[in-house]
């Protein structure tokens, strides 16, 4: 093995490292890298991983009985009987199930989203006519999530300060719009709030960007495609919810 061969493993990594960091100080560096080599592995397991460990630990240490009332009492849009019903069925699963479900089962929404997200802007991108495929919008998405990985550490404290357990499932991101002080009257108006954080808008905002600078179309183009699907499900999910 040589000296170089040896250190290369190094430097790959380093370069990941530096391209996380460019995506958070330097997007537009950021995305000419991700367009000349559109990775995928090290942003997306970053993601999933501290995503894995801070459910686990969540599940672990929440005082389950008083996390099954908090969770339903927060859901405005369900009446009593529904509340009811709701119990019930949490109630019957056991805390290390619902563990298992939490941990799991967010990793796989994420990757569900992030595909997803990708097949958009894939089939976007044919439409228009240029040479962008599923993989370099799929690279793009999970290297833009990584500010979500802000909002995880900000889980972390929040558990690790919650010594009784007693820790709102509504209150484990300090980066929702309603705990950085946004509230609703509306119950359907209110969980959208609670779902809602600061990363994934900074996240939408950066993938704005790089479809402009990869497509070189003007902002308004950028904005409009990028924003469709989330005008249509927001516009939805308002319908519903105001009427």
């Amino acid at each position: 093995m040589t000296k170089n061969d040896a250190i290369q493993p190094q430097v790959t990594e380093s370069g990941m490292l530096g391209l996380a960091l460019n995506i958070l100080a330097s997007p537009s560096e950021a995305f000419s890298a991700i367009h000349k080599r559109p990775s995928k592995l090290f942003p997306l397991a970053l993601i999933c991983l501290f995503t894995m460990v801070t459910m686990f630990w969540y599940f672990n240490i929440v005082d389950y009985g008083w996390y099954i009332d908090d969770t339903i009492a927060g859901n405005g849009s369900m009446d009593e009987e529904q509340q009811e019903v709701a119990r019930e069925a949490m109630g019957s699963i056991s805390q290390n199930t619902m563990m298992y479900l939490g941990t799991f089962g967010s990793v796989i929404s994420l990757v569900l989203i992030y595909v997803l997200q990708a097949g958009y802007l894939s089939l976007a991108s044919a439409i228009n006519g240029d040479k962008n495929k599923f993989t370099h919008w799929f690279s793009l998405v999970c290297w833009t999530s990584l500010p979500s990985l802000l909002s995880v550490l900000g889980m972390m404290v929040n558990i690790a300060i919650s010594p009784n357990g007693q820790l709102s499932v509504y209150d484990l991101s300090p980066l929702t719009l309603t705990n950085l002080g946004l509230q609703s009257s509306n119950g359907s108006v209110q969980t959208l709030m609670n779902s809602l954080n600061l990363t994934m808008i900074w996240s939408v905002v950066l993938i704005i960007i790089a479809y402009k600078q990869w497509l070189g179309s003007s902002m308004n183009k950028a904005l409009g495609v990028v924003l469709a699907p989330y005008i249509l499900i927001f516009s939805t999910w308002a319908y519903f919810a105001l009427t």
